[in-house]
Formats: C-alpha cells, structure tokens, sequence
C-alpha cells in the first residue's frame, strides 16, 4: 500500500510539473504580448497612499498581490512563469478540494478549472487579482475543512466562519465580471507588432509586418511608421494593403477601441508634433481598462519634457520612480540630473517641434503637418506623410500644392511614387509637353505611364490587364482603390 501510495504522489507531481511546463509553453510562445500590455496599462506604485487605496477595496489582498506580481510582466518570461505557477497551485487546490469526495477523478475538475481561468487570463481587460482570488478562496475552504476535522465540528466551525469572513476580506467573493474568453491570435499579432517597436527592435517588426496575418489600419499604421523611420515610406507605399489615409494616422473616434486609441500618439510624437501627442496619448489612458499605465505616463513625461515644461514632467517622473520597473528610467530624465544620452535625445526632440502656435482641430492632420513643415523644412518624415496623406485620399491638387511648396526645390522628383503622382497631376490639367519637361520626370517613367494610359483605355477601365504590371504603380491605386468607410 506504501508503495502504491508512493507512485500516486509520484505520478501526481509528474503532472502538476507538467501541466506547468504546458502552461508556461503556451503564454511564452502563444500569447505573451498580451502579459506584457497588460503590465503596460497598469501602475504599480511604492507609497504609503497606494497601499491605502488597496486595503480600502473589497479584496484587498487579492488585489495587492495580483498588481504586485503583474509589474514583473514587463521582463521578457517572468509573465509566463507566473502564470503557470499560479494557474497551477489554483488546479492543486481544487484537486485538495474534491479528492476526498471523488479520489482520483479529481484530475478531471481541476484540468477544467485551470483551462477555463486560463482563458480567461487571455483577455486583456482581466486582472491577475482575479486568479489570485480563486487561489485564495480555495486555499480558505481548505482551511476551513482541516480546522473542521482538527478540532471537531464544536471549535472547527467557529473558527471556521471567522475565517471565511476573513478570507471575503482578503480575497472577495471571486472574479465574475466576464465568465468565460479564450486567447485572440489576431489581437496578440496586433500586439506583438506594438511592443517590438515600443522597444525598438525593428528587424522583429519588420518580419511580423511581413507575415501579413491581418489586414487592418493598425497593422498598416505601424507598417507606414517604421517605413517612415527609415525614409522608406513613399518607396513602399504601394506595396502594402492600404486603407487610404487610416494606415498613416488612426482615427481617434467614438467606434475606436482603445488599443486603437493608445496607439495613435506615435506617430505624431516621432513627427514632432506634441500637441497632437500628448492628446493622443491621454485620450489612450483614459479609454485603457485601468484608467492609467506605465507607458502612458512614461511618454507623457518625455512630451513634457520636450516642450519644456518641467512641473508637469515631473508630476509623471515622481510617479514613475515609485515603481520598480521605471525607477532608474525617470531618474535619469529628472531636470537637473539627466544623463548626457537623455539631453542629446532632447536636443534632437526639440529641434523638431513647431516655434509657433496655432488654433487647429485634432481632427485637421494636413493642417498640422504643414504646421510642422513651415516650422522646420528639413523635417523629411513630416512632409512623407504629408504627400502620402494627399496621395492616399487622391487628393491631387492638395498634393501637387503640397510638393510645390515642400518639394520643388529638387531638381527632380526624389521617389518613383511622386514622379507617378505628378504625372496624374499633369494628365488631369492637360499641361504642354514644355511644362512636363520642368517637373523633370525620367522619360522612362513617362514612357510607363503612356503604356499604362494605353492598356487602361484598350481595356475599358478594368483592373486585369495591368495588374501583373502596373500593381504596384500609385496610377493603379488611384484608378481602383476603394475608398474606405469610417
């Protein structure tokens, strides 16, 4: 009987060690970007009003605990290892629970329960707390059996309900607020693109953009920027789904989620445009689940820092060095103590930003480059996007405007795109064969666009006969493209 005993402990640790590896497996190589925006979209602080406000909520241990441990999801496998840790001891203690009324059978129940709070543990909105309250609960009705059975139903139940009255303090009644999700491979692309260019590792975006698993503005919206980092944007415009001018800026809208809106300050914090940035990026933190988040303050402090306004850089810096994971990141941006690497960043942010102010809506995006560009010509990144914001709305008057403007300096167009785009310009107004020769066009180019003009008409408008050819032209784009609904 020993040694029967023996194997079952065995074989029972073999499992429990090996559903944690399962575990572990599944958030490391399926879903861990979803842990790490999480950690993204919380604040753990280290102050005395902080654990006030914990120990003022129902639950309030759960609570602590579940923030607690979810700051360490920003170190790339310390997300995963916690949770197959903790979603493990929640599937031992509902084994603790039924195997003395079902014995081995207990397996099956706690397999069940560990996979259902797995799922949920997929949702973004779901908080670590949640799982932690189940562990808790759990190990307090474990508790309340073994007093039970130690000193009798007489002092076992008494004591017993005082500890589940403790336990409802520490712990709550369990997590309800949705009773079932599962992992959203889609959103985790989505999120994995987000965090490799948050950190800057642009070879891991560049090949997630490749694999083109989804096509939506996000997606594009991020393929666009990290093309504009690299003055590639007009070069690869076209080769790319396109949502007409929605993959150069997301819409900040009443129908936008919020992943959506946390987003859309990116782009206009790498223009140089802080307005805009800062709008956008309070916007995000007031739509993300917690209301607050660490890179939500982190890139509010840099725009503050940015136009120079050190009070309200420092209100977003003091709360970020009460943290573990940003302490020695704000320390090395607070005013009069940065770091020599933090003030030549500076230098290069500043250089970029407007020297005068105007009125002008949010919602005005060619307003607000043309601010940037008149501020500062040399801004290549802000007049890319501003052609290929007219181009992508075939706005071709605004663009030939726009480039004359910006661009007519050059002795000839810098990029195939406008070349294409100038020889629509031209085709529309019908201009002389004198004033094509000043736009300084390469006659090979014109010699494309009359070939294309040929196929077009020989083919009565349709798409199929200069696909194989002319796809990847802006001539194919603005003949064929649909325009997208808000």
């Amino acid at each position: 009987m020993k040694r029967k005993a023996a194997y079952a402990h065995f074989w029972g640790w073999m499992g429990a060690g090996g559903g944690a590896l399962a575990l572990f497996l599944f958030f490391f190589r399926g879903v861990p970007y979803h842990l790490f925006h999480r950690e993204q979209t919380t604040l753990f602080l280290y102050s005395v009003e902080a654990l006030r406000q914990y120990l003022s909520q129902p639950g309030a241990l759960a609570r602590l605990a579940g923030d607690f441990l979810t700051q360490f999801f920003y170190y790339e496998g310390l997300g995963p290892l916690i949770m197959a840790l903790l979603l493990t001891l929640w599937g031992t203690v509902v084994y603790r629970l039924l195997s003395p009324y079902i014995g081995r059978w207990a397996w099956i129940p706690a397999i069940v329960a560990v996979v259902w709070e797995a799922g949920r543990a997929c949702g973004l909105d779901y908080p670590l707390a949640g799982t932690v309250t189940w562990i808790g609960i759990g190990s307090v009705l474990l508790l309340c059996r073994w007093m039970i059975r130690r000193w009798s139903w007489r002092w076992g139940i008494p004591l017993g309900v005082v500890i589940l009255l403790a336990g409802y303090g520490c712990f709550g009644y369990g997590e309800w607020a949705k009773a079932w999700d599962k992992p959203d491979f889609a959103r985790e692309y989505r999120l994995a693109i987000d965090a490799e260019m948050y950190f800057g590792r642009t070879d891991k975006a560049r090949r997630l953009l490749d694999q083109a698993r989804v096509r939506s503005p996000y997606v594009t919206y991020y393929y666009n920027l990290l093309n504009a980092q690299q003055r590639l944007l007009p070069d690869a415009l076209t080769d790319y789904y396109q949502p007409a001018a929605y993959g150069l800026f997301l819409p900040v809208a009443p129908g936008s989620d919020y992943l959506t809106i946390s987003a859309a300050n990116e782009v206009w914090y790498a223009l140089g445009d802080m307005t805009m940035a800062e709008h956008a990026a309070i916007l995000g933190m007031i739509f993300s689940p917690h209301h607050t988040g660490a890179r939500a303050i982190k890139r509010l402090a840099e725009i503050n820092l940015i136009n120079g306004d050190e009070a309200a850089a420092l209100k977003y810096l003091r709360l970020l060095r009460m943290t573990l994971c940003y302490r020695d990141w704000a320390e090395r941006r607070m005013p009069g103590r940065q770091t020599p690497e933090v003030q030549r960043w500076l230098e290069q942010k500043r250089a970029l930003i407007p020297t005068t102010d105007t009125l002008r809506s949010s919602a005005n995006v060619p307003l607000s480059l043309r601010h940037l560009l008149r501020s500062h010509p040399e801004n290549v990144m802000a007049r890319d996007y501003l052609l290929c914001f007219d181009l992508l709305n075939k706005d071709i008057p605004a663009f030939a405007q726009d480039y004359q403007e910006f661009l007519a300096g050059n002795s000839a167009p810098p990029c195939r795109l406008y070349a294409e785009a100038l020889l629509v310009f031209l085709a529309g107004k019908t201009a002389s064969l004198d004033e094509v020769k000043r736009w300084n066009i390469p006659p090979s180019l014109m010699a494309d666009f009359h070939e294309y003009t040929r196929l077009y008409e020989a083919g009565g408008g349709k798409a199929a006969p200069l696909r194989s050819k002319f796809e990847k032209t802006y001539w194919f784009y603005f003949h064929f493209a649909q325009p997208m609904n808000k």
